[in-house]
C-alpha cells in the first residue's frame, strides 16, 4: 500500500516511515499539505496519514481538498495527547481514524490494516501504478517502466529502487536500507547492499547523462539525485 504522510516534525516522520516500511508499505513524506496536494494530482495514494496541523493548514481543511483529488481516500489523523473533543471534531471533519502522537508501532499497523480492509483499495483504472519522477513502479510484477522501456527487477531490487525514488535528493542510510529491503536482518553484508545498488543503477539506467545519479554517501549509505539535462548539454 502507498501511504502519504503529512508531518512537519521530521523526527516523528522518520519514526512513522520506519513503522510503515516494517509493515510492508511505502511511505512518501510531505512537510506541508500543499506539497502533498500537488503530488496527489499525478500520483495515487491508498491512505493519507496527517498531523492535526498539516504544516500550512489544519487537517480538517486538508481532508476535503484531498478527497476532491482522490475520491474516497482513507485518512488517519495523528493528534498529540488528544482530548475527546479533538477526536470527535476530527471524525466529524472526515477522518476515518485517529491515533495518538507519538505513534505506537503495533497499534498503528493494525489500524492501517483495518483501514485497508475497509477501503478495499479500489484504484482508478488509470492509476494502477505508482509513478515517481518519470519512473512507473508496478509492485505486482516488480516491474519498472521508463522512457518506453520496462524492466523486471528482483523483489529486493524493486524495494531498494522504490526506497531511493521516494527519497529523491535525500541520503538513505544503510541501516534504513536494511530495515526496508532486508527487513532488519543483521547478517546482510555491506557489499550485498552495494551489489544491489549497482544492479539498480544499471537496470534503471541511473546515469547523469540520462538525468539521474545514484552515488554512495561515504560512511552513510546511498543518494539518488535528478541531474538537469540542460546543465549537462551546456557543459558539453
Amino acid at each position: 500500500m502507498r501511504i502519504a504522510l503529512i508531518e512537519p516534525d521530521l523526527q516523528h516522520a522518520k519514526l512513522v516511515d520506519r513503522l510503515v516500511f516494517a509493515g510492508g508499505h511505502v511511505c512518501q513524506h510531505f512537510t506541508t499539505s500543499s506539497t502533498f496536494l500537488q503530488h496527489a494530482k499525478d500520483e495515487f495514494f491508498d491512505l493519507l496519514i496527517t498531523e492535526s496541523w498539516a504544516g500550512d493548514h489544519c487537517a480538517e481543511d486538508v481532508i476535503p481538498r484531498a478527497r476532491s483529488i482522490l475520491p474516497g481516500l482513507p485518512v488517519m489523523m495523528m493528534i498529540r495527547a488528544p482530548r475527546e473533543s479533538q477526536i470527535v471534531a476530527a471524525l466529524h471533519a472526515g477522518a476515518d481514524d485517529c491515533v495518538s502522537k507519538p505513534v505506537r508501532g503495533p497499534e498503528m499497523l493494525a489500524r492501517i490494516e483495518a483501514l485497508q480492509r475497509r477501503a478495499g483499495l479500489r484504484r482508478p483504472a488509470n492509476r494502477r501504478r505508482d509513478t515517481i519522477s518519470g519512473y512507473s513502479f508496478d509492485a505486482a510484477g516488480f516491474a519498472v517502466s521508463f522512457r518506453d522501456l520496462t524492466v523486471v527487477l528482483t523483489p529486493k531490487e524493486f524495494r531498494l529502487a522504490l526506497l531511493l525514488f521516494n527519497n529523491l535528493a535525500r541520503p538513505v542510510s544503510r541501516a534504513h536500507i536494511l530495515e526496508t529491503v532486508w527487513l532488519r536482518r543483521r547478517d546482510v553484508k555491506s557489499r550485498t547492499i552495494d551489489t544491489h545498488a549497482s544492479r539498480v543503477r544499471s537496470k534503471l539506467q541511473l546515469r547523469p547523462e540520462l538525468g539521474y545519479s545514484l552515488v554512495p554517501v561515504y560512511g552513510y549509505g546511498y543518494q539518488l539525485d535528478a541531474v538537469p539535462l540542460e546543465g549537462i548539454a551546456g557543459a558539453g
